[in-house]
């Protein structure tokens, strides 16, 4: 996680250069999970069996993002399984950026970094991403950001570091009201493909998928909860397709 730290310094440093770029919104969230598993509990295949820590946890996290005339950021860090001993606790922490090129062409990059507390380097990992995106889909109400880059993989004792293909996605929301009351939707989703031979094997397959769907409403203006149906297919370990509930509370920042 140390690295991670250093890596999203550097970057959140990075930001910074445009000193006369204009800043147009920001955001701020701490916020409380329960995520609860329904498919991907299972043991799959003779190779691995990912049952273990798989048991409902609560996760505790901050999350962040800004805009500028220049293009945006997003960060995000999370405890996981604070209910639980300290041995079995896992971090994980993201940063992405769109950085304008080309009118809303952008060059992204993303780092996610992940590590479990009583496992040693054998289950960290970090994904590091860098390509293009587009931020010109949105509106005031809506956004669909896509964005396709190389991969690059650091993962357990190294079996399958190095260039992991490629790695495509998009985040997505639409905000909207119910008798006056606010809600949003929100949806993230990264496709990985061409993963190299070791990683193919540990993640059983060539491709994964990996995401998320939520719903979001505000209780108060500072007070928000939602519900978050995540998916995954050929990741986590898992040979096929899994899925887990999150419940959320949090506060704006």
């Amino acid at each position: 996680m140390r690295k991670s730290v250093v890596a999203l310094s550097v970057l959140a440093a990075a930001v910074a250069v445009p000193a006369q770029a204009e800043y147009l919104y920001g955001f701020g969230n701490v916020y409380t999970d329960y995520l609860t598993w329904t498919n991907g509990t299972q043991g799959y295949g003779d190779r691995l069996d990912v049952s273990e820590g798989r048991d409902d946890h609560v996760t505790i996290g901050a999350e962040g993002g800004a805009g500028f005339t220049w293009g945006e950021i997003y960060g995000f860090y999370e405890f996981e399984k604070v209910d639980r001993a300290s041995s079995e606790r896992s971090q994980a922490a993201k940063f992405s950026m769109h950085y304008k090129i080309a009118g809303n062409v952008t060059a992204y990059g993303q780092i996610y970094d992940y590590s479990e507390n009583g496992a040693g380097v054998g289950m960290s990992e970090q994904n590091r991403v860098l390509g293009l995106g587009f931020v010109g889909l949105a509106g005031e109400n809506y956004w669909f950001k896509p964005w396709v880059g190389v991969h690059d993989l650091t993962s357990g004792k190294g079996e399958a570091s190095g260039m992991n293909g490629g790695m495509l996605g998009w985040t997505a929301g639409y905000n909207f009201e119910i008798a006056g009351q606010p809600f949003m939707v929100t949806n993230w989703n990264e496709v990985e493909f061409a993963r190299n031979d070791a990683y193919k094997v540990a993640q059983n397959g060539s491709t994964g998928l990996n995401g998320g769907v939520s719903i979001w409403y505000d209780i108060t203006d500072t007070v928000y909860t939602g519900f978050t149906y995540r998916y995954f297919a050929n990741k986590l370990g898992v040979d096929g397709y899994g899925d887990a509930a999150i419940f959320r509370i949090g506060m704006h920042l």
